[in-house]
C-alpha cells in the first residue's frame, strides 16, 4: 500500500514536473513570438529625422524641381546671341527649272519661235548681317538678361528655404500631434484606475451609481479623442509625405522632442543683405532701368554690315541667252537714322519710366513688408518660450495636483467632480504645453527663412 502511494506521489510529481515545464517553454515561446512581432513591427516604420526629411524634400520636391528648371531657362538665356550681339549668317540654296514657249523679237532683225523649252535657274549665296551699332541696346540687353539670370537663382533659393521651413513645420507638427496622443493615452490610463476606483465605492455602497457613470462617460470621451487624435496625425503624416513626394501611406515615425538651438541676430542690413525676395526687388528695380535705356536706343542711328557669297548659274535651250554664270563676294552696310514714327519711342520711354518708379514702389513695399514679418515672427519667438517656460513649469504643478486627487479619491477624502477638475486642468495643461512648444519651432524656423540661413 505505501509502495503504490509512493509510486502515486513519484508519478504525480513527474507529471506536474512535465507539465509545469511545458507550460514554462510555451510561455517562453509565447514571449518569444510578441517580442519578435513587436520588433518585427517597430522596424517595419521608418524612424526619419528632421534631416533626413529635409534631404528628402531637397531632393524630389516638385517646387524645388520647378524653381530649378525655371533658373536653368533663365542661364541659358543670358547669351551674347540672345542680345543681338553676335552677327546672322544664312546659306541660301534655290534650283527652279522651267519648259517654256518663246517668241522673241529683236531689234536686229532675228526672231525666236520655240516650243518646249527648257531652262534652269541655279542661286546659291551665303550671307552675314551684323548689328554694328544699335544704340548701345544690346549692351543693355546684355545686362539685362544677367539680372534675369540672378532673379532666377534667388527665386530658386527662396524656394529652397519656402519648401525647407515647410518641412520643418510639417515635421515637428506630427511631433506635436504625437505628444498629444501620448497624453491622451495617459490620461486614459488614468481615466481607467478612475473608473475602476468609482466600482468599487459604488460595491461597497460609499458613492452613487452617477460618480460610476460620469467615469465611464469621461473615460469613453478621452477614447475618443484620442481616436481622433490618431487619425489627424496619420493626416500629417500624409501632408508630409506630399512635401517628400512620397506614398500618402509611407509609414515613419518622428522623434519625441522639439529643439531650439537658434539665436536670431537683430541687424536690419543683415536681414536685407541675405533675404532672397528683398534681393530679386532690387534686381527688378535694375532691370526697369535697362529697359529704359532699351527704349532709348530708338532715339538713335542703327548701322549694320553685310557681307556674303553668291553664286548664280541659267541655263536655257532657246532664246537669246543660252548659259550664263555668276559668281563672287558683295560687302555693304545700312545706315538707318529714326526720324519720326508717330511718337511711339516716346510714349515708351515715358511708360519706362513710370516702371522705374513702381518698381522702386515694389522694392520699398517688399522691404517694409519683411521687416514688419521679422519683427512679428521675432516676438512670437520671444514670447512662445516664455509661455513655454511657464508651461514646463506649469505642468509639474498640475501632474502633481492630479495625482494628489487621485490618492484622496482612492482613500475616499475627495468627490468625483474635485478629481474630475485636476484631470481636466492637467490635460489642459499639456494642450497648452505641446502648442507652446510648436509655436516656439514655428517662429525659430520663420525667423530663419527671413535671415536667409536655412539652406546655405
Amino acid at each position: 500500500m505505501l509502495n503504490r502511494s509512493l509510486k502515486f506521489h513519484r508519478e504525480h510529481k513527474v507529471s506536474q514536473r512535465c507539465t509545469e515545464f511545458f507550460f514554462s517553454a510555451n510561455l517562453r515561446l509565447y514571449f518569444l513570438c510578441v517580442l519578435c512581432a513587436t520588433v518585427f513591427s517597430v522596424s517595419a516604420q521608418e524612424v526619419m529625422s528632421v534631416e533626413q526629411a529635409i534631404e528628402l524634400a531637397l531632393k524630389n520636391n516638385y517646387d524645388i524641381q520647378i524653381a530649378k528648371n525655371r533658373s536653368e531657362i533663365s542661364s541659358l538665356n543670358n547669351s551674347a546671341g540672345n542680345a543681338g550681339m553676335l552677327p546672322k549668317v544664312n546659306a541660301t540654296l534655290s534650283d527652279n527649272a522651267n519648259l517654256n514657249q518663246v517668241n522673241q523679237k529683236f531689234s536686229s532683225g532675228l526672231e525666236v519661235d520655240k516650243n518646249n523649252v527648257v531652262g534652269n535657274n541655279l542661286n546659291a549665296s551665303l550671307n552675314l548681317s551684323w548689328t554694328l551699332f544699335d544704340g548701345l541696346k544690346m549692351f543693355a540687353t546684355k545686362s539685362k538678361l544677367k539680372r534675369l539670370q540672378e532673379i532666377g537663382e534667388l527665386n530658386y533659393k527662396d524656394t529652397l528655404q519656402t519648401v525647407v521651413a515647410q518641412t520643418i513645420n510639417a515635421y515637428y507638427d506630427i511631433v506635436s500631434a504625437t505628444e498629444l496622443a501620448r497624453a491622451l493615452k495617459d490620461e486614459t490610463l488614468v481615466l481607467e484606475e478612475r473608473v475602476v476606483l468609482a466600482q468599487k465605492r459604488f460595491d461597497v455602497g460609499s458613492s452613487s451609481k452617477v460618480d460610476l457613470l460620469q467615469a465611464k462617460v469621461d473615460l469613453n470621451e478621452a477614447k475618443s479623442l484620442l481616436l481622433t487624435q490618431k487619425k489627424l496625425i496619420e493626416q500629417k503624416k500624409a501632408e508630409l509625405n506630399r512635401l517628400l513626394v512620397r506614398n500618402a501611406e509611407t509609414e515613419f515615425t518622428v522623434s519625441d522632442s522639439i529643439p531650439f538651438n537658434y539665436e536670431p541676430k537683430i541687424e536690419l542690413n543683415d536681414l536685407e543683405k541675405n533675404n532672397f525676395q528683398l534681393q530679386a526687388a532690387l534686381k527688378n528695380v535694375e532691370i526697369s532701368k535697362l529697359t529704359k535705356k532699351e527704349t532709348f536706343s530708338q532715339f538713335l542711328p542703327n548701322l549694320t554690315a553685310n557681307g556674303g557669297y553668291g553664286f548664280n548659274r541659267s541655263q536655257s535651250s532657246g532664246g537669246f541667252s543660252l548659259y550664263g554664270q555668276t559668281y563672287g563676294l558683295s560687302g555693304g552696310f545700312a545706315l538707318t537714322i529714326p526720324l519720326f514714327n508717330g511718337l511711339v519711342s516716346l510714349r515708351q520711354y515715358k511708360v519706362a519710366g513710370i516702371q522705374i518708379l513702381n518698381s522702386q514702389f515694389a522694392l520699398e513695399k517688399a522691404r517694409a513688408q519683411i521687416k514688419i514679418n521679422f519683427y512679428r515672427a521675432l516676438k512670437d519667438f520671444e514670447t512662445a518660450k516664455q509661455i513655454l517656460k511657464l508651461e514646463e513649469e506649469n505642468i509639474l504643478l498640475a501632474d502633481e495636483n492630479q495625482k494628489i486627487a487621485l490618492e484622496r479619491f482612492r482613500l475616499l477624502q475627495s468627490t468625483t467632480t474635485e478629481l474630475r477638475a485636476a484631470q481636466k486642468s492637467f490635460e489642459e495643461a499639456e494642450v497648452r504645453l505641446v502648442s507652446a512648444r510648436y509655436a516656439a519651432k514655428v517662429a525659430e524656423t520663420e525667423l530663419m527663412r527671413l535671415q536667409g540661413v536655412l539652406v546655405k
